[in-house]
């Protein structure tokens, strides 16, 4: 195997691993440990996504560069300077117009009459978001850890039959059989 194949399995087993411990942190509520298998995810399928580009673009120059493919149908040596320019000129006037994709930041307050509202909406909304998830939370596991505190607390209580109600008094036990001390 080529070492790129091996990396590649390697991102492959980083992207699965820590995509698994992160589905296992979230379940238990650990989030910092989460936010951490998160950042492996999103490195190793950043890295697995790069290296796929660069190895189909890889393909495509070794295409281009065998003889007789398309790049000698891209440039082709026969056709004359006039022609290209022809052509080109044709291509440019049939262009579509250039889009102006924000121009609705383009106002009078410098786009942020949109702008800030949609953030502070969105802002709202992961609010309510985080508000709910932490409310389910604190439904659903504040009942098994007070079950589990009250188990580990009952060592440490008082005993049932109290502290010195069955305990002998030591004298007594320094006492014979005719209830005199011994000595």
């Amino acid at each position: 195997m080529r070492a790129g194949r091996v990396a590649q399995l390697a991102a492959l087993l980083v992207l699965i691993g820590s995509g698994v411990y992160l589905v296992l942190y979230l379940y238990r509520w650990e989030w910092n440990r989460a936010l951490i298998a998160g950042v492996f995810v999103l490195i190793s399928e950043v890295g697995l996504g790069i290296a796929l580009v660069l190895q189909r673009l890889g393909r495509i120059e070794e295409k281009l560069e065998r003889p007789g493919t398309a790049r000698a149908v891209l440039s082709p040596p026969s056709i004359s300077q006039e022609s290209q320019d022809d052509v080109l000129e044709r291509i440019q006037e049939t262009a579509p117009l250039a889009r102006d994709h924000f121009s609705w930041l383009r106002g009078e307050n410098q786009g942020m009459g949109v702008f800030v509202p949609v953030l502070m909406g969105a802002g709202v909304i992961a609010s309510a978001l985080a508000w709910l998830v932490e409310r389910i939370a604190r439904a659903t596991a504040e009942p098994v850890l007070e079950r589990g505190l009250a188990a580990r607390l009952v060592p440490l209580g008082w005993p049932e039959r109290g502290l010195t109600e069955a305990d002998p008094d030591p004298l007594d036990l320094l006492a014979g059989p005719t209830g005199r001390p011994l000595g």
